[in-house]
C-alpha cells in the first residue's frame, strides 16, 4: 500500500494531466522551452488564464522553470527530476498523441521567429564574428580537446555552424568528407575563405537549415558553440542523432548556464548556456 503522501501526489498528477489544455501544455513542452507569452500565442489564450494552468502543472511537479537572463521559460521536468515512475508513464502515454495542426503551426511560428532573429544577427555581424566569438569562447579553447573524442570511423563528418572554419580545417585531416552546414550565406563566405586558403578539397559547404539536412549519414556531427543559437535545442539534438551512422558520435561543445545577458546583443545568443543535465535530456 503506497504511503498517503505519494498516493496524494499520484492523484494530483492525474488531475493536472486530465485537463485538455494542460495536456496540450505538457505535450508542447515535451522537448521545448517556451515563455508565457509564447505559450499564450501557441495556445491562443490569455496570459492570466495560461498562468493559472501553469501553476497547477508546476505544483503537481510536472513543470519547472528555466531562468535565462531576465526571461523565464517553462519546460517539462525530466524523468530524472520527476523521480516517480508513474509520472514518466503518464507523460510517455500523453506523448503518443500528436498535436493538433493549429497548435503545431503556431509552435513552428515561434521557432521560425527565433531562427529569423539568429539569421539577422549573423547577416549583420559576420565581419566581426571572430571578435564577438572570442568574447565568449574562441575555437582555440576547445579545438585542441577534440582529436581524442573523434570516432574511429572516418568516412564522413558534419560541422554545424562552422563559423570561420577552424573546425573544418581540423576535421578535414581526419575524415574523408566533411560538410559544413549553415543557414547564413555571410558566415559560409567566411568559412569559404579558409577552405580556399588551405585547399581543403574534401570539405563541402551547404547553405540550409540544419534540421532540413536529410543525408548523408555521418560518423560525426559536431556542434561547437551552436546550440545556444538554436531555435529549439532539443530539435537540433534529435535531428543530429537521426543523421548519425551506426556507431556515429555527436560532440556538443557548449557554454554552461550563465547570466551574461550582454551575450544576446553582442553574440546573438538565443539561450544563455545549458546545464549538462539539460543537454543530456535533449537526447
Amino acid at each position: 500500500m503506497p504511503r498517503e503522501s505519494e498516493y496524494t501526489r499520484y492523484l494530483s498528477t492525474l488531475k493536472a494531466v486530465g485537463d485538455s489544455l494542460r495536456a496540450d501544455i505538457l505535450r508542447l513542452l515535451a522537448r521545448d522551452s517556451f515563455g508565457v507569452l509564447e505559450l499564450a500565442h501557441i495556445l491562443d489564450i490569455s496570459q492570466p488564464a495560461l498562468s493559472h494552468h501553469l501553476k497547477i502543472l508546476t505544483t503537481a511537479g510536472l513543470l519547472t522553470t528555466r531562468r535565462d537572463g531576465t526571461s523565464i521559460f517553462y519546460r517539462r521536468r525530466t524523468s530524472h527530476e520527476a523521480s516517480m515512475p508513474y509520472r514518466s508513464a503518464v507523460l510517455d502515454a500523453l506523448d503518443t498523441f500528436p498535436l493538433e495542426a493549429a497548435l503545431a503551426k503556431r509552435r513552428d511560428e515561434i521557432h521560425q521567429e527565433r531562427a529569423a532573429r539568429s539569421r539577422a544577427f549573423f547577416r549583420d555581424n559576420a565581419k566581426g564574428f571572430r571578435e564577438q566569438h572570442a568574447l565568449i569562447c574562441g575555437p582555440d579553447v576547445y579545438l585542441p580537446l577534440l582529436p581524442p573524442l573523434l570516432p574511429q570511423s572516418t568516412r564522413h563528418a558534419i560541422d554545424v555552424g562552422p563559423g570561420d572554419g577552424e573546425a573544418l580545417s581540423l576535421l578535414s585531416r581526419h575524415f574523408e568528407r566533411v560538410h559544413g552546414i549553415d543557414n547564413s550565406s555571410e558566415m559560409l563566405a567566411r568559412a569559404r575563405q579558409r577552405i580556399d586558403a588551405e585547399r581543403l578539397d574534401n570539405v563541402v559547404l551547404r547553405e540550409t537549415e540544419f534540421t532540413e539536412v536529410k543525408r548523408p549519414r555521418a560518423n560525426l556531427v559536431l556542434m561547437a558553440m551552436v546550440l545556444h543559437h538554436a531555435p529549439s535545442p532539443a530539435a537540433f539534438i534529435a535531428h543530429a542523432a537521426s543523421l548519425l551512422a551506426r556507431g556515429g558520435r555527436l560532440i556538443v561543445v557548449e557554454l554552461v548556464k550563465h547570466a551574461q545577458t550582454w551575450a544576446r546583443d553582442a553574440c546573438g545568443d538565443l539561450w544563455l548556456g545549458f546545464d549538462p543535465d539539460e543537454i543530456t535530456a535533449f537526447g
